[in-house]
């Protein structure tokens, strides 16, 4: 199955002549030995950079440069509309019941920036405060008590470039669901919640994801692959070395999210290979802040290196007998039902149009967890704490 509606060489054909559209001019380059790792830089006529992205798997290249395209019309593009509400109205609006983070703004009386998305049918509408999708560096710039709130919250995880709206919403909607399947996955080795069913790749399934490549194959022995399957019908494959950090201050891991088993794994275990690849100065000083956050409680301290499941024997999987056939709409649409049946409802809305039918959406779907944010130093809480429930939700 693939979550594109184009061959990927069309592909870059495709996303090269978006960026000489822009005036400006791509650099790419591989980043480790079995190029798997890309990196791409957009650079204007006077030879300075303006934007960049990184790509990983068999498609780093195509990966690298949609990612930079991505990142442009998140930062570049004209500013949206925004539409001024107070913090009560947003909290009371249909939908987002569910959603701790939008109703822990209900005794605020603050007026707060808002982005208006819409659900794929156009039948319902949801305003989203412009501070929860546009992560801020220096949260201190701000005295408004529900942005600093939500700027620990904020992310442009749901943001994705597709040379067509369809893949692009499949892809934001998939990021979506993997942070929320992430953080519970989380929160499980935190034993916030109950234990979840974890298992592992059979050898011949990890072959077939890993299109029998020698060199991922051979770096894949180092990582404990985790396979979660959701009632979503989604796979979350997480990749974590089983040796712990080594000499950085927290683990490097990986995770992908897919319909599609074989996705799902590829892209873990190459986001692991490009974590390690691209780790710098900035990501050893921003790792240990999060050491520190961690190290701050017994029960997060286990997301420094995993203790409780990196080296655990787990029942295996083996390579599916009945594949998915299903096209970009049709993943959506399945997603979507899926959704639904959970009382979730996604939302989204254009961030950019190049030419063509290029495009950049973002997407928010209420009530899915972000506590996934926690390995990034922030301060956040799991949706059942901010609701204030007993339990976590399974959805």
């Amino acid at each position: 199955m693939s979550e594109r509606e184009i061959s990927s060489s069309e592909a870059f054909v495709r996303i090269n002549n978006v960026i000489q559209t822009l005036g400006l001019r791509a650099r790419l380059r591989y980043v480790d030995d079995g190029n798997l790792v890309a990196t791409a830089e957009l650079y204007n006529e006077y030879d300075t950079l303006i934007e960049s992205g990184a790509g990983k798997g068999p498609d780093a290249l195509v990966g690298a440069l949609a990612e930079s395209l991505e990142h442009y019309a998140m930062f570049h593009a004209e500013p949206p509309f925004c539409k001024t509400l107070g913090c009560s109205d947003i909290a009371s609006q249909n939908g987002v019941e569910s959603d701790g983070i939008f109703t822990s703004l209900r005794k605020n009386i603050e007026p707060l920036q808002c982005l208006q998305l819409a659900s794929l049918d156009g039948c319902a509408g949801l305003f989203v405060p412009c501070a929860l999708l546009y992560p801020v560096k220096d949260e201190r710039k701000t005295t408004s008590q529900p942005t600093r709130f939500l700027n620990r919250y904020a992310s442009n995880s749901g943001t994705a470039f597709g040379c067509t709206k369809s893949e692009a919403l499949l892809h934001g909607t998939l990021e979506l669901i993997e942070r929320h399947l992430l953080s519970r996955f989380f929160m499980a080795v935190c034993r916030l919640i109950p234990p979840i069913d974890l298992y592992s790749p059979s050898a011949p399934l990890l072959a077939q994801a890993l299109f029998n490549n020698s060199y991922a194959l051979r770096a894949a022995e180092a990582l404990q692959i985790i396979i979660i399957k959701d009632e979503s019908e989604v796979y979350l494959a997480v990749a974590l070395p089983r040796t712990g950090p080594g000499d950085r201050h927290i683990s490097a891991i990986g995770s992908g999210c897919s319909l599609d088993i074989f996705i799902a794994i590829q892209r873990a275990v190459t986001e692991q290979f490009q974590s390690n690849a691209l780790y710098d100065a900035n990501d050893e000083i921003a790792d240990r802040k999060v050491l520190d956050v961690l190290c701050q409680s017994e029960k997060l301290k286990q997301l420094i290196d995993f203790a409780p499941v990196k080296n655990l024997k787990l029942n295996t999987l083996a390579p599916p007998k009945n594949l998915l056939a299903l096209s970009v709409p049709e993943q959506l649409a399945l997603l979507r039902k899926k959704l639904s049946g959970m009382n979730k409802v996604l939302f989204f809305r254009t961030v950019m149009e190049y030419p063509g039918t290029n495009v950049v959406t973002q997407t928010y779907i209420p009530g899915l967890d972000r506590f996934n944010i926690i390995r990034n130093g922030q301060p956040v809480a799991p949706q059942h704490i901010l609701l204030g429930t007993r339990s976590s939700p399974t959805a």
